[in-house]
């Protein structure tokens, strides 16, 4: 009975040996079948948008499209899958710039004073914070944001810049609005001899660069 037993055991390892290899080839296969590089999309988002696009040489690597082909992406969803590796478009009206994400902020982005931008896009905003000194707020939103968001406090006048995602300033706006209470905060004056802004927290090196 115990050969008996031992023998079975053996048979099923034989088997789980065998059909592993199996399920790998065919996971393989069909993320393999949806796999196509950031340079097809590009171009399939260039066609269907009519907008011309300049890319960073280290924007390049494959994309996992699940269901979707790069044809029928919308801009929107072209916006979200250059995040989710790592990458940015910076529109500045001609053309499009492609980058890492790392390097967006250090572009002319848009100052969005509206709402009428994409939850995607990279934008720069000036934030008003009237019940409550703005460099208490650094510290404490900086872990909310990823490695390549910008967050600075201007104390003499009370307000933060911030340059992220529009989708991600209107998640920290809607933070500091729930903090933002109380009677009204009075900054004290900015002199001539003192620094008019208090320096961010230092952002770790995502090694995306």
């Amino acid at each position: 009975m115990t050969n008996l037993f031992r023998g079975s055991l053996a048979i099923v390892g034989v088997l789980a040996l065998a059909v592993a290899p199996l399920v790998s080839a065919a996971q393989s296969d069909a993320a393999g079948s949806n796999t196509v590089s950031i340079e097809t999309v590009l171009a399939a988002v260039a066609k269907s948008s009519g907008k011309k696009f300049i890319v960073d040489p280290r924007v390049r690597g494959d994309v996992l499209l699940l269901q979707e082909n790069p044809a029928t992406l919308t801009y929107d969803g072209f916006l979200w899958l250059l995040q989710v590796h790592g990458f940015a478009a910076v529109d500045s009206g001609d053309y499009v710039r492609v980058v890492p994400d790392a390097s967006a902020r250090q572009f002319a982005l848009p100052v969005a004073d509206g709402d009428n931008f994409r939850q995607a896009e990279y934008v720069t905003r000036i934030i008003d914070v009237k019940h409550m000194p703005v460099a208490m707020l650094v510290p404490t939103l900086r872990p909310l944001l990823p490695q390549q968001a910008h967050l600075v406090a201007i104390p003499c006048i009370n307000r933060l810049i911030m340059v992220d995602t529009f989708g991600n300033v209107q998640r920290i706006e809607k933070v500091i609005k729930s903090l933002d209470r109380g009677e009204t905060y009075t900054p004290p004056k900015c002199s001539a001899s003192e620094p008019a802004s208090a320096p961010a927290q230092p952002a770790v090196k995502s090694g995306k660069d």
